[in-house]
């Protein structure tokens, strides 16, 4: 799985191409590791309509600030080294927010190596490893 730190930002990067339900509508991004966000993924609205998703589901959220909100997710096609995997992706309803959320549920299958100080991230698997 590709990740790196971002030269703009300096944030942690992982690639994934995602998809829905609309026919060709297959886009691949870079999503921001966040080592606090325990589900799968986070999805701006813009790209939730441009691969078609679905909804499946909503409910309550209480978010690292003690707020509570309600969050809506999504059915959507994530693929990574040519697996393809159906997740639940949570709906970040800010259209000015275009940036991707990977959270620990959907990197469950990977070891991480990260190294700040030289800005070098290795995501792989204890298959890969051995």
């Amino acid at each position: 799985m590709h990740a790196y730190f971002d030269t703009q930002d300096g944030n942690p990067k992982v690639v994934i191409k995602i998809s829905g339900t609309k026919r060709g509508a297959v886009k691949e991004i870079p999503a921001l590791l966040d080592t606090g966000h325990s589900g799968s993924l986070s999805l701006p609205i813009l790209d939730l309509i441009y691969i078609g998703a679905k909804l499946s589901s909503f409910g309550p959220v209480r978010l690292a600030d003690g707020r509570h909100v309600t969050v809506y997710y999504f059915k959507v096609n994530v693929e990574t080294e040519g697996i393809k995997k159906e997740v639940q992706a949570s709906m970040i309803e800010n259209p000015n927010i275009t940036e991707a959320i990977i959270g620990l549920q959907l990197l469950s299958p990977y070891i991480a190596f990260i190294d700040f100080k030289n800005k070098k991230i290795q995501l792989t698997t204890e298959k890969q490893l051995k």
